[in-house]
């Protein structure tokens, strides 16, 4: 069985919609994958996979927040819109390459 690395993390880009490009990338690898299904409602019956982006809205970060602020840091919602999304790869190098040439486009 080949070996599989997971990197688990938030998109941030502006709330301003003239501008979609990504920003920066939060790691939330820490957090175990069940907290990240709570936080973020995901229905792993529909998505088995995770494969729909999340979005922390306003809502999910106020009942989440001490949570939220002691494993992910600080959050601006005013400034920044974040997306709970992963990638998967056999090569673990490949998960910088890809963190770098996102943010570089």
């Amino acid at each position: 069985m080949e070996k599989k690395y997971y990197f688990f993390y938030l998109e941030m880009a502006l709330r301003m919609s003239s501008d979609s490009r990504i920003y920066a990338f939060k790691n939330i690898s820490h957090v175990p994958t069940s907290k990240l299904v709570e936080i973020f409602e995901i229905d792993v019956l529909q998505d088995p996979y995770m494969s729909e982006g999340y979005f922390l809205t306003e809502e999910i970060y106020l009942k989440h927040e001490s949570y939220i602020k002691e494993k992910m840091g600080a959050i601006n919602l005013e400034v920044f819109e974040y997306c709970f999304r992963y990638y998967t790869s056999e090569d673990g190098s490949s998960i910088r390459r890809l963190y770098k040439e996102d943010l570089m486009e």
